[in-house]
């Protein structure tokens, strides 16, 4: 079963959804992110109050088009929404699910400037997509080892409907480390649920290709003396 169809229904806790936008919701914990889902949005965003409201919405169909694979649609969306009038609650999950979009499309300085702008709603609940950008700016500042150490602690919790595309994440980290057997485990296992999604599989379908060349050149490497897991210089 897709592993984003299978989501419980606290999804809509999760990306706090209420008022205009429940029905959106509902339909969401029955049939995953597809192009109805945002329609739904769209329609219930045009019903909204202006301001609040209507931001809400726009920043649910920001991320409605991220985990639908929509990549380039999904960052535009999400710069035009004005994240100063969302709750902190909203504005929290939106924000590091922004910084994912931006590292997924390898956007690393706008990421850092997004970040230092929004720090403190960043950074202000103790949530799995806070640790997974964590991870991202260990990423970023190449400290691989320490974004394998926050992606497999992020990708273990038992709190399955938030921990999307942490196994990507922790993917692309491990095959800074050449680390492309472990990369492969976790790719077979957990790749197929982006299958089908647009940008997003096209993503997945290149990080593939990279696990498998390299699992390649480092078969041979080891028969020379290196390690499966050197860092690359």
């Amino acid at each position: 079963m897709n592993a984003i169809k299978s989501l419980p229904d606290r999804i809509k806790g999760f990306l706090k959804m209420s008022g205009d936008y429940s029905r959106a919701a509902e339909y969401l914990t029955q049939n995953g992110y597809d192009e109805e889902y945002i329609n739904m949005l769209r329609a219930a965003m045009e019903k909204a109050p202006k301001g609040r409201r209507q931001e809400e919405g726009k920043a649910l169909i920001a991320q409605g088009l991220l985990f639908k694979g929509d990549l380039t649609a999904a960052a535009e969306a999400f710069g035009e929404c004005e994240i100063k009038k969302l709750s902190r609650s909203l504005g929290h999950v939106f924000v590091n699910n922004y910084i994912l979009c931006l590292f997924l499309t390898d956007k690393f300085k706008e990421i850092n400037e997004l970040y230092e702008k929004h720090n403190a709603l960043v950074l202000g609940e103790s949530s799995v997509v806070m640790r997974r950008t964590i991870g991202i700016r260990e990423f970023i500042a190449r400290r691989y080892e320490n974004a394998v150490t926050v992606f497999v602690k992020a990708v273990s919790t038992d709190d399955r409907r938030s921990v999307l595309m942490i196994d990507i994440c922790l993917v692309r980290a491990m095959l800074r480390l050449d680390m492309f057997d472990r990369a492969r485990e976790i790719a077979q296992k957990s790749f197929p649920a982006y299958y089908g999604r647009g940008e997003l599989t096209e993503l997945i379908r290149k990080t593939e290709m990279r696990i498998e060349s390299g699992a390649r050149k480092n078969a041979g490497g080891r028969k020379h003396g290196r390690k499966n897991g050197q860092k690359r210089t």
